[in-house]
């Protein structure tokens, strides 16, 4: 049985929250329209701005930057993936909700 993504938005100014279910097992990409953007699962730093993964994180993440957008991929989910991430840029933030859940 596949559980689909959903998307919530919450669109305050230099602020917006998605909300996300994902499989463990899988993979998710958060897409962030910001430019030099630092990655966060609160309160633990993933990503610099300047674009590298922390090592402790550099074997399931992965950060790309394409057209303006950093985009943080996480593969091979894990229930303690569950979190806030979010990107973040001269005051500007946007929030991923993101629930895994096992297989039923």
């Amino acid at each position: 049985m596949t559980i689909p993504t959903f998307i919530v938005s919450d669109n305050f100014p230099h602020h917006q929250l998605n909300t996300l279910y994902k499989q463990e097992y899988g993979e998710v990409r958060f897409v962030c329209d910001l430019i030099d953007t630092a990655w966060w699962k609160r309160p633990t730093l993933i990503a610099t701005r300047n674009g590298d993964i922390l090592p402790k994180f550099n074997k399931r993440m992965l950060l790309e930057k394409r057209d303006g957008s950093s985009i943080l991929i996480i593969r091979r989910l894990q229930s303690n993936d569950t979190g806030i991430y979010e990107c973040e840029t001269m005051g500007a933030i946007k929030q991923y909700n993101l629930t895994v859940t096992g297989n039923l």
